[in-house]
């Protein structure tokens, strides 16, 4: 027998590609959109038809920097190498939930952002399996950073003897970064990320670049070979065009951006996420603290003085000041942005993805519809390549894979409704959710 074709008419369609449209009618066939648009087609025995009564039909939100290791911890987080706050399997159990509170927000796709013990590998398993639920994955394993990097946990661990890396990865020379990303690859990874530069959300930008060009392109030569992409933590100026001129693929944080950056990041297709909630929430943090309760509790990993704090405290504000001013200079020149950001910190727990959205829309003026492409469509685009997907991935439009929601208001004017909103959530044609009644 036929499968039974969900239609879903008098919908306010965001398909991705453009403005909305009312009165639309998007039907689901099996796992893929059969048709999304004006012209209804005709109706069959055994359709399940819903009208939604002018509710917004969008495509499902991609989270494009996902750690799904970052979350509660028996050692409150405290670790000598970041990725080392608990064994492996209570981090499996982490990213677990992850998952699973990351679907319930309507994300459908996740890009992965560095992680210890192959843990998104791991993740993408248990779903296959059936284990766990949760959005598609493009699967990312360990940093890969050259040593002396401001995250390289041996910098104070060094008498400690740790053998186990946490979720970083020392490598120096260009040979040692070819075969790291080999080895990666080889794990099960679709996405290869790198350290190019300190800096953003607790600390100033540095202006210099830790790996050379040949370390750059010794990974994106691998990578791009078998068809993955990399990303790269990237904030400063020179790092920036190192990446972008070296074929990264995405461009973490760009905090010190300028109109040749703009223009490197244009010419590579590179996208970028500015990922600013952290910025933003830790400012709040650290501008407000009462310094007659001890000293401020988070640095860069030095003993710092009262006017060190203050100091770099006044940089990571003028950082934060200036991707604000430079940020619709690139959305004017066309740059491809994403969203996702550091969630899994007391201050900003997986879940609360809206909020970055927020920060976007209430805070810096860009329009709703703008944001709600860099959290969908640009997303799903950018992992569509090492997935095998048709790189219009994240449209809805007949033939594309059905990842979508469908949510009681309209997020193309008020952004905040996908917070609690969301009546039904469809991966891969099937409900996740479904709040539709009929």
């Amino acid at each position: 027998m036929p499968e039974t074709r969900v239609v879903l008419r008098n919908a306010n369609l965001i398909d991705g590609s453009g403005p909305p449209q009312p009165n639309a009618t998007v039907v689901i066939e099996g796992n893929r959109i059969a048709h999304a648009g004006a012209a209804a087609p005709a109706a069959r025995p055994g359709d399940r038809a819903v009208d939604l009564a002018g509710k917004t039909v969008m495509p499902g939100l991609v989270q494009g920097h996902f750690h799904s290791g970052f979350g509660p911890s028996p050692t409150l987080g405290a670790a000598p190498i970041l990725g080392l706050e608990a064994p492996a399997p209570y981090m499996g159990m982490v990213a677990a939930r992850n998952a699973q509170i990351a679907i319930q927000c309507g994300v459908t796709g996740i890009i992965g952002s560095s992680n210890g013990d192959n843990l998104d590998v791991c993740l993408r398993e248990a779903m296959i399996l059936g284990l766990v639920e949760g959005p598609r994955i493009a699967t990312c394993g360990h940093e890969l950073m050259a040593s002396g990097d401001m995250a390289d946990g041996t910098n104070r661990s060094w008498f400690m003897g740790i053998q186990h890396p946490g979720l970083t990865r020392r490598l120096d020379g260009a040979e040692e970064f070819r075969s790291a990303t080999r080895e990666e690859i080889g794990r099960g990874c679709d996405v290869i990320k790198i350290s190019a530069a300190p800096g953003h959300g607790s600390s100033p930008v540095r202006d210099l670049c830790y790996l050379t060009r040949a370390e750059i392109e010794a990974v994106v030569d691998v990578a791009h070979d078998r068809g993955k992409i990399v990303r790269a933590h990237c904030p400063s100026r020179i790092a920036i065009l190192e990446c972008a001129r070296a074929g990264v693929d995405i461009i973490d944080h760009a905090d010190r951006i300028d109109a040749e950056g703009i223009d490197a990041v244009l010419e590579a297709d590179a996208s970028i996420t500015p990922s600013l909630l952290w910025s933003t929430r830790f400012l709040q943090f650290a501008e407000s603290w009462n310094y007659a309760m001890g000293p401020f509790p988070i640095g860069e990993g030095f003993a710092e003085t009262h006017e060190q704090v203050l100091a770099r405290l006044r940089g990571v504000r003028e950082d934060f000041e200036y991707t604000c001013a430079i940020l619709p200079e690139a959305i004017r020149a066309g740059v491809r942005l994403i969203c996702g950001d550091d969630f899994g910190f007391a201050m900003m727990p997986h879940g609360d993805y809206v909020s970055e959205f927020e920060v976007y829309t209430k805070q810096l003026g860009i329009p709703a519809l703008e944001v709600l492409r860099w959290a969908s469509t640009n997303g799903a685009h950018v992992m569509a390549g090492p997935l095998g997907f048709d790189p219009g991935h994240g449209t809805l439009a007949a033939g594309q894979l059905a990842d979508l929601l469908v949510v009681d208001g309209n997020p193309a004017s008020d952004i905040s409704c996908l917070r609690d909103r969301i009546v039904a959530i469809v991966r891969d044609g099937k409900f996740v959710r479904d709040a539709l009644g009929a």
